[in-house]
């Protein structure tokens, strides 16, 4: 008997799942799928990289054999059809143990979430192993968390929710300050430097004294909870790859001001009115040749 691959879709949400991802996820959940188990979990509330931390420790209690990160902002559309089920199913096709589809930033279509690896191309399957990519659309062994875990045992820490039983948690997803003035980068060069064979005792102090001194230049960067992950992968030895025939949608819709009552009635006082009409009337003659 073929043993089912146990799929859990996580979705962290903010406010309402759009159309898209409910027409998907009912034609997902009404496929017939041989081999497949789908499973789904919706976190609402927390912050991004704290959702993604919580849905993994999910996945890893229910024992599933991977996980599919699918932001609900996420989709696939062709000619105006939304074909976001058949890129869920691409995504799982490809037996590696990170995959990512890539889409853009939604201020900025143009600025593409990832960072190739120099001189790497896409294989005949379009998969590409680059360096850093988005994870609002990915697929991801359970083992890839492992492995991980097994070279950072000190990201652990005990989650404390006052509507839930506290719960340890290991932090998958950092989101902060990378760089060479951080703590975690001088405590890596004082590693290298303890492991180094080195003459005297009076050397290896001044070594060390001075790398906890140092100004560096460089600034700090700020990392964001997925390329973080993409460090930690790849320094546990794990290739990320990219499936650059998935070319994904990145939704945006923002409503300002909120609109309050005082708003409302502030908007419909009469001088407001006689402003909004005169805006209108100045774009209508710019836009007249």
């Amino acid at each position: 008997m073929t043993k089912l691959r146990r799929v859990l879709i996580c979705t962290p949400l903010k406010g309402d799942i759009p159309s898209t991802y409910f027409k998907t996820s009912l034609q997902l959940a009404t496929a017939s799928l041989p081999g497949l188990k789908l499973d789904w979990t919706l976190l609402e509330g927390p912050a991004v990289q704290m959702a993604r931390n919580e849905l993994v420790a999910h996945a890893r209690e229910g024992k599933f054999d991977e996980m599919v990160f699918w932001d609900k902002d996420v989709t696939a559309d062709s000619n105006g059809e939304n074909v976001t089920a058949g890129a869920f199913m691409r995504l799982l096709s490809h037996d590696k143990d990170i995959v990512c589809a890539p889409y853009s930033a939604r201020s900025l279509s143009t600025h593409w979430h990832l960072q190739p690896i120099p001189g790497e191309t896409p294989d005949k399957d379009g998969l590409q192993r680059v360096s850093r990519a988005c994870i609002g659309f990915s697929k991801i062994k359970l083992s890839v968390f492992d492995r991980i875990e097994a070279r950072n045992p000190w990201r652990k820490a005990v989650l404390i929710d006052p509507n839930k039983n506290p719960k340890p948690v290991t932090e998958f997803f950092p989101m902060g300050v990378q760089g060479k003035n951080t703590p975690e980068y001088r405590l890596k060069q004082i590693q290298q430097l303890m492991e180094e064979d080195f003459k005297s005792n009076d050397a290896r102090v001044e070594r060390i004294k001075r790398e906890l001194d140092v100004q560096y230049d460089e600034p700090n960067l700020f990392a964001g909870e997925d390329y973080w992950f993409c460090d930690l992968a790849r320094e546990a030895g794990i290739d990320i790859y990219l499936d650059s025939f998935l070319i994904m949608g990145h939704l945006g819709q923002t409503i300002l001001p909120i609109p309050t009552l005082k708003l409302v009635q502030g908007l419909n006082e009469p001088w407001r009115q006689e402003e909004i009409r005169e805006i209108k009337a100045n774009l209508a003659k710019a836009k007249t040749p």
